[in-house]
């Protein structure tokens, strides 16, 4: 192979080998947009949704409590009355909306206990109101009969949240992980690619420059006309082992003037 055919040779392999090594880095890159992706689209929205739910049945407790200390006028008990169910439906048709979405079993089976707690913590609480209109808005009698209902559906959410919350770093830590293994794959993948190429092209140009010292020595030799023991062995199919073939050439043609000369001499 010639030395001009070994560089283009050489060179459209670093080419490739380096496209190849891009295609490569936009699938690893690739692949952890999509991890990260995934990760934003539902693990870290349902913990945040569920910060949302768990924000909104602390309000709808504290809504409770507003009924019972304002709502002895018409106006502050409707208003507050109202506010109340608002947030009471917001708390159970997120809840009930996490449940389905959520695909971790434990977080849903507690989205379930807390949806069944809620709903008795809800009619105990309309029993209660229901005794503090007709008692004359007797808020203590009715803070007695709902004393404590919240604390188990609190309890259960702040497990929900504690659970997601678990599995959002778990999630960001395999993503993490994943991120160094792309990131010293690709630096491995780059090292061995730059070392393969750098010993290649090494070992080429010494062995070109061995055989053009070689050329070099016997082309002195002849320019000096010392053909004693002179051997021109550089063959090969490229332009070096052609101009070692013309040296072949002229050196057979020195040692037949050489002879002709010594011929010549003995006559």
């Amino acid at each position: 192979m010639k030395i001009s055919t070994k560089l283009i040779v050489f060179f459209c392999g670093v080419v490739a080998l380096f496209v190849m090594l891009a295609l490569a880095l936009l699938t690893q890159t690739r692949t952890v947009s999509d991890g990260y992706d995934a990760l934003l689209a539902r693990q870290v929205r349902q913990a945040e949704a569920a910060r949302v739910i768990q924000v909104n049945f602390k309000k709808q407790v504290q809504e409770w409590k507003d009924i019972l200390l304002r709502g002895h006028t018409p106006d502050d008990l409707g208003k507050y009355t109202r506010q109340f169910h608002d947030e009471e439906s917001e708390v159970r048709s997120g809840a009930a909306a996490l449940a389905t979405a959520v695909q971790d079993a434990e977080a849903r089976e507690l989205l379930d206990q807390f949806l069944a707690a809620h709903k008795t913590m809800s009619e105990k609480y309309q029993a209660a109101y229901d005794a503090y209109v007709a008692g004359g808005f007797d808020f203590k009698a009715a803070d007695r009969m709902v004393r404590g209902q919240d604390r188990a559906p609190t309890n259960l959410f702040d497990q929900v949240v504690a659970r997601l919350n678990d599995q959002v770093v778990a999630s960001v830590t395999a993503q993490e992980r994943a991120v160094r293994a792309a990131r010293n794959l690709a630096l491995g993948l780059t090292g061995g690619l730059l070392a393969g190429l750098g010993l290649v092209g090494f070992l080429t140009v010494r062995t070109i420059l061995q055989r053009l010292g070689r050329l070099k020595a016997v082309s002195d030799r002849l320019a000096r006309a010392d053909l004693e023991g002179l051997s021109v062995d550089i063959s090969g199919p490229d332009e070096i082992g052609q101009f070692g073939e013309s040296m072949k050439g002229v050196h057979a043609a020195i040692e037949e003037l050489s002879r002709l000369a010594r011929a010549a001499g003995q006559a």
